[in-house]
């Protein structure tokens, strides 16, 4: 408050908490009356985990663009005093006047090395947006050149490095864009508006933690289940005149990974419409699934369970999963509590209570443990996987964080040939993606060329790909593009150490 007076590039090393410290600054202004309006702008894949944040650990309510209010009323949406924003949504066309009309106390903006290029339509948002306060929240605040700096310095304070030209002058090497010249000076410039803490001074030190992949065969039925949704999911989104939306036919694959039984309950939605034919080939498929017993994939997992004592979390996708998981390990006596939404903040409680007092295992799904510490435990089974790696990257952080004192191991299950497998052959070969530190894996997609989300870049590539040769080529360039996205990232990593060997902390 006093030295940046509420302007900021809040750069600290990733996996260090910049989220909770730019909640911290709104919510001491919030107190002392001088912010009674905000905006946070973030990629939308943060807009729920950053609604989550702000509720749970600030007590701060902000209206989002995934809420029903943003599509019922927008008008109404936008003069709302607390609001919570995906940046592609805010810069579209339709929004960006609604966006820069008002004026707002305070601004955050989340991943805000995409306003690194001032020609974007992101700069272009941030600038003409009408702001008191501005937090840029970045663990990566110079990608490829020092021009990069200039232009999110320009957003905070114009005129701070002087003019383009000046600031290239004294600052930047002739032809070496990414050499800084009188480092020095540039450090006390950056000083007035930067926070950075790197990992190193705060002596952060976290037990390795380490991947296994479980490949399971699936059974002749299993793999004739799976393979004709797939088909099916492939001729419907090929067909543009299908009666289901993308949306449901995603749920539906995403559903088959998971578990037979989490998709014969999407599949009875769609035999009861009567949509253009799809009915009967649902109720094939329902017969098809209903034959099949115990999943291969929940075999090798008991399998693991008996083999050892220790104490162990199991991460399902969906509540049906979750329900057939649970009646197994009743089935076969295995000590266990359950943990998922629609449980009384009482009963959540509970479920934690009773696994940290020793219970073997706990059984959750994708709310498993928000906001609880749970490094008392230290195995990790994944039995399926989201398609967001940052999903799978919440998952881990529940037990690979501050205070675990053990090696961390994560077991991931999928079946030989689904997506799933294919998604992990990309993750886990290519880019290390369970050997990165936390955060990193963002850094790096957000790299990937274009807005389209990862889960979205995984199912075009599956169904527009239907002949196993093909789909294993796009899969593969996928894996070489993360690869050269891993690359670029390790190099913007080199550069932030020339620039900043110390830390700018306060």
């Amino acid at each position: 408050m006093k030295s940046f007076r509420g302007r900021a590039i809040l750069a600290d090393e990733v996996g260090l908490g910049k989220t909770i410290e730019a909640c911290l600054v709104l919510k001491e202004y919030m107190l002392r009356g001088l912010v009674r309006s905000a905006m946070v702008l973030t990629p939308s894949s943060l807009v729920d985990q950053w609604q989550e944040e702000l509720r749970d650990k600030f007590g701060l309510s902000f209206v989002t663009s995934n809420d029903p209010l943003f599509r019922e009323d927008p008008d109404r949406f936008w003069k709302e005093p607390f609001l919570l924003v995906s940046i592609q949504t805010a810069r579209s066309k339709r929004h960006f006047d609604a966006v820069t009309a008002r004026a707002y106390d305070m601004v955050i903006v989340d991943e805000a090395h995409h306003l690194k290029n001032r020609s974007t339509l992101n700069w272009k948002l941030v600038n003409a947006i009408q702001k008191t306060f501005l937090l840029l929240v970045t663990a990566t605040p110079v990608q490829n050149n020092l021009e990069e700096l200039y232009n999110l310095v320009t957003l905070l304070k114009p005129g701070h490095l002087k003019t383009r030209k000046a600031f290239k002058d004294e600052f930047v090497a002739r032809g070496s864009p990414t050499d800084p010249r009188n480092r020095e000076k540039l450090r006390q410039l950056l000083k007035e508006v930067m926070i950075r803490n790197t990992r190193s001074v705060t002596q952060l030190h976290i037990p390795p933690r380490f991947a296994f992949t479980i490949r399971v065969d699936p059974s002749p039925n299993e793999e004739t289940f799976y393979q004709g949704i797939s088909r099916f999911v492939t001729k419907q989104a090929a067909d543009g005149s299908s009666a289901l939306s993308k949306m449901a036919l995603r749920r539906l694959l995403e559903a088959a990974g998971s578990s037979h039984f989490a998709s014969l309950k999407m599949l009875e939605k769609i035999s009861l419409q009567d949509l253009d034919g799809t009915s009967k080939q649902a109720k094939d498929l329902l017969e098809m699934g209903r034959s099949i017993q115990m999943g291969g994939k929940i075999r090798r997992v008991i399998e693991l369970l008996q083999a050892s004592p220790e104490q162990k979390i199991i991460f399902v996708n969906y509540l049906t999963t979750l329900k057939y998981f649970h009646q197994i390990l009743k089935d076969h006596g295995m000590s266990h509590v359950v943990y998922r939404g629609g449980m009384t903040p009482a009963q959540k409680q509970q479920a934690i209570q009773t696994f940290q007092q020793g219970c073997p295992i706990l059984l959750a799904t994708e709310t498993g443990g928000e906001g609880h510490n749970l490094q008392f435990c230290h195995v990790m089974i994944n039995y399926d996987l989201p398609w967001n790696p940052m999903q799978i990257e919440q998952r881990i952080g529940r037990i690979h964080r501050i205070g675990q004192e053990k090696e961390v191991q994560i077991y991931n299950f999928c079946s030989a040939g689904s997506l799933e497998d294919y998604m992990l052959e990309v993750l886990d070969r290519k880019i290390n993606m369970f050997e990165l530190v936390v955060g990193e894996i963002d850094m790096i997609l957000g790299r990937l060329q274009g807005e389209q989300e990862f889960s979205d870049l995984v199912y075009e590539l599956w169904v527009k790909h239907p002949d196993e040769t093909e789909r294993q080529k796009a899969f593969n360039a996928l894996g070489s593009r993360l690869k050269r996205a891993r690359t670029a990232y390790e190099k913007s990593k080199e550069l932030d150490e020339k620039l900043f060997q110390e830390d700018f902390g306060v």
